[in-house]
């Protein structure tokens, strides 16, 4: 797939990338393991194949099933491809933001434990190669661990030196603890050079910060479920009755019966509250 579709886009692709500025960036933190030109071509592809389907399908439904004059059709199908064009344009820049996002979020949440086992090797005497060797290999998040190998790739692989190879990974890495843990650790290593001090250090205050988040955690979560007992028991409770006395006595709400609206509320509204529930549920624990 990646072969077709840079042969179709790749050329397109190119001059696009030379002109991504901070994007290209953005998604080379978000972990792809593909080139950005060959992720542009790819995208560049989806819409050239899929484009076309859309306006055939927007036009055949305007025209044939919901039979419009042709002219009215061309122009619903020319605002949908319009509408289409966008979302689809809108998805391709914010993925590799969410993605990026997504995997900052995994990293700060393990990376206190990390820069602790970190400080515990480096008490050892460790020099920097083997520390970053050693927490790659055992590191159980694989978000860590790819940052910390990736280290290693520099060295190793690609030639750069330790200072050099440090600076990358401080201005690639999705996570803004694990970048200054990085820059720090590169001064560190042109300064003093005592790995251990400066790693005990940051452990201790990403320590902080990680108690300090708990608590936050804690509170939103109790809030939460303020919110939960009265969307979802005291507030149908209190409608249902209300609405059910209503229907006793006749009465109607903007010319709609109460029963109805009842229905409603317990159809759709119930639910809907719950999914907000669980999604604000979910937009905090994210953070632990």
């Amino acid at each position: 797939m990646s072969s077709f579709s840079y042969a179709i886009a790749g050329q397109l692709a190119k001059r696009l990338s030379r002109r991504a500025g901070v994007f290209k960036d953005i998604y080379y933190t978000a972990g792809f393991s593909e080139p950005f030109d060959a992720y542009l071509s790819r995208c560049i592809t989806a819409y050239l194949f899929t484009a076309p389907a859309v306006t055939i399908t927007a036009f055949v439904l305007h025209s044939l099933i919901l039979r419009y004059p042709p002219l009215f059709s061309a122009i619903l199908t020319f605002l949908l491809l319009i509408i289409y064009s966008l979302l689809f344009l809108a998805f391709v820049l914010y993925y590799p933001v969410y993605r990026r996002y997504a995997r900052g979020l995994k990293i700060d949440s393990r990376i206190p434990y990390t820069i602790s086992y970190f400080a515990a090797l480096a008490a050892a005497g460790m020099g920097i190669e083997a520390l970053m060797e050693r927490i790659a290999e055992v590191e159980d998040v694989k978000e860590v661990a790819r940052e910390f190998a990736l280290f290693l790739t520099d060295v190793k692989v690609l030639g750069f030196d330790v200072l050099t190879a440090l600076e990358r990974r401080s201005r690639m890495s999705p996570s803004i603890m694990l970048s200054l843990f990085f820059a720090g650790l590169r001064d560190t290593y042109i300064t003093v050079g005592n790995l251990y001090e400066y790693a005990a250090f940051m452990a201790r205050r990403l320590m902080e910060l990680k108690r300090y988040t708990l608590r936050s955690v804690l509170n939103s979560i109790s809030m939460v479920a303020e919110v939960y007992i009265t969307l979802m028991v005291a507030a149908p409770l209190m409608f249902v009755t209300m609405l059910a006395i209503m229907g006793m006595l006749g009465g109607t709400i903007a010319g709609f019966p109460p029963q109805l609206i009842i229905l409603i509320l317990l159809i759709v509204g119930i639910p809907t509250s719950a999914i907000a529930v669980l999604l604000m549920l979910d937009g905090i624990l994210s953070r632990v």
